[in-house]
Order: C-alpha cells, then structure tokens, then sequence
C-alpha cells in the first residue's frame, strides 16, 4: 500500500502543473545505465533504463590445471579431468651407502642390510680374526685375517731373531769351532784324527783281495767323480847303460806327471816333464775337451800354448777302471821302482817299524825297510782318512817316488779357444813301401792310438819333389800334387809318372780317425814317357798331410819326444792309479 501511495505524491504534481520542455530534457538526462559493470555504465543516471551493455564472456579454455600432472596446462581455465600423474615404483630395497661392502647400486631404499670390510681385504668386520699373519713369524696363524702385532721371530728368546740366528759347532775342543755360531749343533762337529796304528793297519788292508791297500783304492775313488788332479814322481838312478852322454856330473833321471781331470765339463788335463841325466828336460802339457784341444810344449817360461781341436772328442775318465783303457795291467819297459815294493808286499808290514804324528789336521807316518834301504812317508788328511801324499826314497841313494792328491783349485782347467792354432796330428803305423820296376807304392794306417778325430775337408795329402829346381820351387821342394782327403781319390800325371793318391775311410765317418788308410802310387807314364837320364826321376819324393784350418802341416808344434811322453804319460796313469799300481 505504502509503494502506491509514494508513486501517487510523485505523479501527482507533474499531472497537475503539466509538462515543460526543460522538464522533459532534464528527466531524459537523469536515464541511463546505472550498473557499473555495463560497457556503457553511466555514473549520472539516476534511473537505469535497460541499456546496459556487458561485455562478452570470455572463451573456456579446457585442460589439466594441475601443476604435479605430467600434461599440466598453465593456460587452461576450465580443468577437464584430463590429468595423468607419474607412475611411481616399487621400492628396490638395498644396503644404499656407498662405503658398505655390500652396497647395492639400484636400491632406492636402505633396508638395514649394510655390512662393513674397514681393511679392505674382502673379509667382513665381523669375520675378521686377528693373530699373526706373517708366514716367517714362529707364531703364525694360518687362520688369522688380521695382524694385530703378536708375531714372534725369537723362537728361543736368546735376544736373536731366528733369521740371524747361525748355526754351528761350539765346541772349542773341535777342530771346526765357531765362535761366531749363536745356535749349537754338536753334530756339526768335527774332532781331530788322530791316527793309531791300527787305524794305520785298516787304511792299508787289503780286505778285497785286489792288490791295493784300501784306503789308497778309495782316495782315487773320491777322484772320479769330482774334479781331482793327482802327481807322480819317479826319480831313478842314472846308469852307462842309458847310452845317453852328457856333460853333466848328474846321475838320475826323473819323470814328474801331473794326470787330472773336471767330470762335469769332462775336460781331461795332462802333464809330463822328464829330466834325463839331470839336466836334459821335456815338458808337455795338454789340455783335452769339447771344445778342443790346449797343448804347450816346455816350461811355463820357455814354452807357448797352442789351440787345436779333436772335433769327435771322446772323454774318458783318467781315474776309472771302466774308462780308463787296460787299468793297469801292463807292465812298464822302464822296470819297478820304489813304489812297487810297497803296493806289491802287504803295505801295513812293508815296514820294520811305524812312526805317527798328528800336526794341524794332517797324520804323517813315517816307515823304514832296512831290508830294501827304503823309507815310507805317507801324509793323511780328514777324519775320514784319505792319502795326501806317499813317498818312498832309498836311504842311501836318490832314486825315490811320490805319488800326492794335489788341491783341485790351484790348477786351472779350460780350453782356451783363442790360443795360436795348431795342427792336428797323423798317428800312424804299419808304413810300408813296395817297389815293382815301373810301379812305386807307399802305404799306411792310422793307428789305434790316434786320438784327434777331424774332417776330412780339413787335411791335405800332398806330394813334394825335394831338392829339384822347377818353376813351382826354384830350386825349393815342389809341389806334385795334392787331394784333400774328403776326395778318397785322385789322379795326376806330371813329366815322368802318373799319381794316385787314395784315402780310405774305413768307418765312414767323414772323420780322422783310427783305422783309416792311406795310399800313394806313382806309376811310370806310358803316353809320352821321360828320358830315363830326365832329372826329374833322381829326385826324392815326400809325403806330407796339411792341416788347412791351422794352416800348417800335421804335427805342428810337436817335438820328437812327444810320442814318448805321452806313452809314458799313459802307462804311468794306468799303472800308478789303477791296476798293480806299476810306477
């Protein structure tokens, strides 16, 4: 009711005073849009009157508007449930903690699992056992994973660790006494021998019945197999028997021979001087091995070594029965010396009376044989006896001989390659020469005792004219002709004769060696013959065989009296060291 009323006292002056012009504009100016909102919004206007205009809503934009969503849209302004989050895994559980043993590098969460190795040495904390780890220690443990300190290297806690620790005789009434020894091993003692006569009675026993006293036997026993050297001397009276003049007042000759030998390069060495009427001397010395052969001919002072070779070196073993040729069962041309009355007679009652003495380790014994005129010196070393020297001398004379185990060290042994060379040497025996008018024939062996066996390509067999003048000589020995013995034949034809020379290797080895012949023919030339006046047919002939590798004829260096030392040389070393014992 009370709207109506306001609207009536409102209406009503206007219907009754009518209506003027400026009335009229002024209400229109008081109409318009009052919503501020409105595009047209018009702050003046008193009465909205329905013109307002709104903007036009903007468009939707649709998609996710979740920021944590994989296909979030920051632009989208209507969400449209289009959202797709990531995927989260399973959890891989796992020791993380990369310093554990047992730390696992795709586990994304740490279950508890986590152990420790804080040394490093693959063995987990709670494995670990200490102890002593060092093998050399006395108190090693093999069971120990970690040293903790406790070895002990003094098992006797004498204040000298066991690596120091020498072991030794202490013993100062031994003869090997060590006083720098910290450990004591009685068994490593060694007491004087002190040699009695009955000890003296078993060294010289002959209990096998094979002629040598037996502690002799087994001094040259301890010679075979190790390197050892051995010396035999012989020195004999003098007689006009010899036939040998000299202007020396000297009575007696004497042969010294050294015979050695190195088992592991099975080298074998030889000496031999023999002094004749006193003051004539020949000396020899060879050196003989694999790699070939050293000879001197004289004293150290007068003579010079040379370098050959025995390219088919056969060792043999100058103290060995087996090895060493007929073991001294020949007898020697020279006759017995002093020695033999000892080794032929039991050794121990050889004399009226023994004498013993002990000084520094050496027993000497001492014997007289009133029957003979001799007397024995024998020197034995070791607690195990063995012969050091032997010496049997007349009492009223000078013939005496010696036979002494000489220091291996103080002889060297070796094959000296770079020595002057020489030759080889033809032993050769069985020479014969036939005559048949027209036919000349010379022939020979080599012999069972040559001993140097090498290549055929390396000897010559040649033929010299002597004392004739020809081109080839002027006025000198002429060559002929020659054939190197790996030929075994040739043929030449010079102004008078025709030549053949043969070589027959009978082993056929392609070697020097014993047994292999030689031949030499010359028969008169048929075709064109010479005057028999010619010259050329008074003219001697000599046969020679060369040595190409020394450059020299055979036999080189060799003096007339090697062939005789050396066959002493060999009857001395099988009589004296094996066998009877003949010296």
């Amino acid at each position: 009711m009370r709207p109506l009323l306001i609207t009536i006292v409102l209406i009503a002056p206007i219907l009754m005073s009518g209506c003027t012009q400026s009335d009229v504009d002024t209400s229109e100016q008081s109409m318009g849009c009052t919503y501020p909102e409105a595009v047209n919004f018009n702050s003046s206007s008193i009465i909205d009157d329905g013109s307002c205009i709104y903007p036009d809503a903007p468009a939707k934009i649709l998609g996710c508007m979740y920021s944590d969503a994989l296909n979030h849209n920051p632009s989208a302004t209507e969400d449209d449930g289009s959202c797709r989050y990531p995927v989260v895994p399973e959890p891989v559980p796992g020791c993380t903690y990369p310093e554990a043993y047992n730390h696992e590098i795709n586990a994304t969460e740490d279950d508890g699992t986590c152990v420790y190795d804080s040394d490093g040495d693959g063995i987990i904390d709670p494995f670990e056992q200490p102890g002593c780890t060092d093998i050399n220690a006395n108190n090693h443990n093999s069971s120990s994973t970690d040293d903790d300190g406790s070895c002990d290297y003094d098992e006797d806690d004498d204040g000298v660790y066991d690596w120091a620790e020498s072991e030794g005789c202490t013993d100062i009434t031994a003869t090997n006494y060590d006083p720098s020894a910290t450990e004591s091993n009685q068994t490593m003692c060694e007491y004087p021998f002190v040699m009695t006569l009955e000890n003296l009675e078993a060294f010289l026993a002959d209990s096998n019945n094979d002629g040598d006293p037996d502690g002799f036997g087994a001094s040259i026993d301890a010679l075979r197999n190790d390197t050892g050297f051995i010396r035999v001397i012989v020195i004999e009276a003098s007689t006009e028997e010899d036939g040998m003049e000299s202007d020396s007042n000297a009575n007696t000759t004497a042969v010294e021979m050294i015979v050695g030998h190195d088992p592991t390069n099975e080298i074998m060495y030889n000496s031999m001087v023999m002094r004749i009427m006193g003051d004539i001397s020949i000396e020899q010395t060879t050196v003989q091995g694999p790699d070939g052969i050293n000879y001197r001919i004289g004293s150290p002072d007068s003579g010079s070594w040379y370098y050959a070779r025995d390219e088919v070196y056969q060792y043999e073993n100058p103290f060995s029965e087996d090895e060493g040729g007929e073991g001294g069962d020949g007898e020697s041309d020279d006759g017995e010396s002093e020695c033999d009355e000892f080794f032929e007679n039991h050794p121990f009652g050889w004399t009226d009376n023994w004498t013993l003495s002990y000084d520094d380790g050496v027993n000497t014994v001492e014997g007289t044989n009133e029957t003979e005129g001799l007397v024995a010196s024998l020197e034995i070393v070791g607690s195990v006896p063995k012969l050091k020297l032997l010496q049997i001398s007349s009492i009223e004379g000078m013939e005496s001989c010696s036979i002494e185990m000489l220091d291996a060290s103080l002889i060297d042994i070796g094959i000296d390659t770079s020595l002057p060379r020489t030759s080889m040497t033809m032993k050769i025996e069985n020479d014969i020469e036939e005559d048949s008018g027209n036919v000349k024939t010379w022939s020979a062996d080599l012999s069972e005792e040559h001993f140097e066996e090498v290549n055929l390509n390396e000897i010559i067999l040649r033929v010299y004219a002597i004392d004739g003048e020809s081109e080839e000589g002027g006025g000198e020995d002429a060559l002929v002709t020659e054939m190197q013995l790996s030929e075994q034949s040739s043929t030449y034809t010079d102004q008078c004769y025709q030549w053949t020379l043969s070589w027959s290797d009978n082993d056929n080895d392609g070697y020097t060696s014993a047994g292999d012949a030689y031949s030499i023919s010359r028969t008169d030339k048929v075709i064109e013959p010479c005057d028999e006046d010619d010259e050329y047919r008074d003219r001697d002939f000599q046969f020679m065989f060369y040595d190409s590798w020394a450059g020299m004829p055979t036999g080189g260096v060799f003096t007339p009296g090697f062939g005789l030392l050396a066959a002493i040389s060999s009857i001395l070393a099988s009589s004296t060291v094996l066998g009877r014992r003949v010296v």
